[in-house]
C-alpha cells in the first residue's frame, strides 16, 4: 500500500490542512512551509489516537546512509504531538477545527527516547495519544514505528498559548 493509500484509508482531513487557515509556516507541521516536513496527522479509526504516516527523503538522513536523523525524529514527535493536543482541545470544546479564534498549543517540554535506528526506505508511522489533560496543558505520548517496529518514543508537554493583545 502506498503512503497516499494509507493516508486515504484513515478517511479524515489532515489537521495541518485546517489549522491556522492552512497558512501554518511551522517547519515540521506547516502545510504552507515548502521547505518543511509537511507532516499530515489524522484521528485514528478508534478516535483515541492520532496517526501520521510520513516518508523521509534522502536529505533527512543522519551521518549514516539510510538512517533518519534524530533531530528530524524529535521534530516529528513534537509537531504530531502538539497537533494532537490542539485537536483534542477542539474536540473537547465541541468546536469545529476551523473555529476562530483558534486554539493554540505550544511545546512546554519534549523528551525523546531513541530505541533503534529508523530506516528511511519506507514510511514511518507516528501514533500519539493523550496521557493527561489539565486546564492549560496536555501530556501527549507518541511512538515512531518503521516496518511495524517501535524505533523511538517521546512525551510532549503541550501548553495552551494565548496570544497577548497589542
Amino acid at each position: 500500500m502506498s503512503i497516499n493509500e494509507e493516508r486515504a484509508s484513515l478517511d479524515r482531513r489532515a489537521f495541518q490542512d485546517v489549522l491556522a487557515g492552512g497558512v501554518n509556516q511551522c517547519w515540521g507541521c506547516g502545510s504552507a512551509n515548502e521547505q518543511g516536513l509537511q507532516i499530515k496527522s489524522y484521528w485514528g479509526p478508534d478516535g483515541d489516537e492520532t496517526i501520521c504516516i510520513w516518508q523521509p527523503r534522502e536529505y533527512h538522513t543522519a551521518a549514516w546512509p539510510n538512517v533518519l536523523s534524530g533531530g528530524v525524529i524529535a521534530s516529528l514527535i513534537d509537531c504530531h504531538s502538539v497537533c494532537t493536543a490542539m485537536m483534542e482541545a477542539y474536540r473537547a470544546a465541541g468546536l469545529d477545527w476551523e473555529s476562530e479564534p483558534g486554539i493554540i498549543y505550544i511545546t512546554g517540554s519534549l523528551q525523546v527516547s531513541y530505541l533503534k535506528p529508523v530506516p528511511m526506505q519506507h514510511p514511518v508511522t507516528l501514533r500519539a495519544h493523550i496521557k493527561e489533560k489539565q486546564a492549560r496543558k496536555m501530556i501527549v505520548q507518541c511512538s515512531v514505528f518503521a516496518d511495524e517496529q517501535e524505533c523511538a518514543r517521546g512525551e510532549v508537554v503541550a501548553v495552551l498559548y494565548t496570544p497577548r493583545s497589542a
